[in-house]
């Protein structure tokens, strides 16, 4: 239907389970839905269901219980056809991961393989420019308060982009509109997307300045003739497609024990970077570490992040970075790009004074009279800025602290 091969979950929901699938909703109160194989793939079914109970969320996977099916004909655009109409009394959800029973048809190393192919060069330098790519493709969950996704500053030229672009070609066009759940967003001008409704975005531009990114992918590197790796790009991409579907419905959780490990990276990484000096790209430093972790745990099929997931995340991070650093011509002052607002300043300031350094702080139990509360537009603005730059780190959904990078981060 799609033109790609059907991912894991997708087979185990349309040919191994009944009744069970993604709500997707018919009418507005929700109490007739269809059941989909996945939020990327409609049911081929002409079936509906019908609650007699409190409806399913929108995007919920969940398994129901039938207590009476009918059979009606009805009409539409291409003619008459039998519709089936499964009346419901009770639901459940589930989750995603326990439908994953068979092991993908590629493992995660082809999958670098795949992304790999337009590139010739240094062995070490196309892996790291074909693992970026399979971890933006994989994206990352939405974290405390932010979106999921991850976006890549493409370094390079127009001709490695060429190649960058054709193995983009593994996403599914409904993932590039947007209003899908999951955005992409390939282009060489840059573009603000933060407003869409989707819960992941991922965008890739080339040579950004403006926008922060969260990856920077290093093409310095020659490309292949396209007739030398058009039969097998072809013949695989279906498969990367499916394994691609199949990470992005899984919801890595990092544990809780992760916590310091997470902070201290962050504190080695901010200072690394604004110790620099000069940098070829705008870093967004906040919820980097753990969307790398997060990205690397989906591309390896886990339920839970390891130390291991990030430290193979900052580790392929650092050294795009430094690469980049060394071989892209365009600079730009760290003073510059990360100068604190007035209002994020104060805010840093007043939230030092009122709660002090690595103190849990329940965001909505700050008191009014912290820089800029009183005006939200102002205090949001204040607190995004914070966490871009790496001042502030989410513990959970309401609690976040203050990391102190001494008088650095008030300039």
């Amino acid at each position: 239907m799609y033109g790609y091969s059907f991912s894991e979950i997708e087979k185990e929901i349309l040919f191994r389970n009944k009744d069970l699938g993604y709500v997707r909703p018919v009418n507005t109160g929700g109490t007739v839905f269809y059941l989909d194989p996945s939020p990327f793939l409609k049911n081929p079914r002409r079936e509906v269901y019908v609650a007699l109970c409190p409806p399913p969320q929108k995007g919920a996977l969940i398994k129901v219980s039938v207590s009476e099916t009918k059979e009606e004909i009805v009409r539409d655009h291409v003619g008459y056809h039998r519709l089936l109409i499964h009346c419901i009394t009770s639901f459940e959800p589930v989750d995603p991961a326990t439908l994953i029973r068979h092991h993908s048809l590629l493992h995660p190393d082809e999958v670098t393989g795949f992304f790999s192919l337009p590139y010739t060069g240094e062995e070490e330098i196309v892996n790291e420019i074909a693992m970026c790519s399979a971890l933006y493709t994989i994206s990352s969950p939405p974290l405390p308060d932010q979106k999921g996704g991850i976006s890549a500053a493409v370094l390079g030229k127009t001709k490695p982009w060429t190649g960058f672009k054709r193995s983009m070609e593994v996403i599914p066009s409904e993932l590039k509109r947007e209003s899908s759940d999951f955005f992409y967003r390939l282009s060489i001008q840059e573009e603000n997307y933060t407003n869409l409704a989707s819960r992941e975005i991922n965008l890739a531009f080339l040579n950004p300045e403006r926008v922060p990114m969260h990856i920077p992918i290093v093409l310095d590197t020659e490309i292949r003739s396209l007739s030398k790796y058009k039969e097998t790009l072809q013949v695989e991409k279906p498969l990367v497609t499916a394994f691609m579907l199949d990470a992005l419905l899984l919801q890595p959780v990092i544990p809780d024990s992760l916590q310091h490990t997470l902070v201290d990276t962050m504190y080695e990484l901010v200072s690394d970077v604004k110790g620099s000096g000069n940098v070829p790209y705008t870093q967004d430093f906040g919820s980097l570490i753990p969307r790398l972790g997060a990205s690397f745990a989906r591309y390896n099929s886990r339920f839970n992040v390891s130390s291991d997931d990030i430290r193979k995340g900052v580790d392929l991070w650092s050294d795009m970075f430094y690469r980049a650093k060394k071989i892209v011509s365009t600079q730009h002052p760290v003073a510059q790009l990360y100068r604190l607002s007035d209002a994020a300043r104060r805010l840093y300031v007043d939230l030092n004074d009122a709660y002090g350094i690595e103190n849990p702080i329940m965001v909505a139990e700050i008191p009014a009279h912290i820089a800029g509360a009183k005006n939200p537009n102002i205090y949001e603005e204040a607190l995004d800025d914070l966490n871009r730059q790496g001042l502030v780190y989410r513990v959970n959904h309401s609690t976040i602290k203050l990391l102190d990078f001494g008088k650095q981060c008030l300039t």
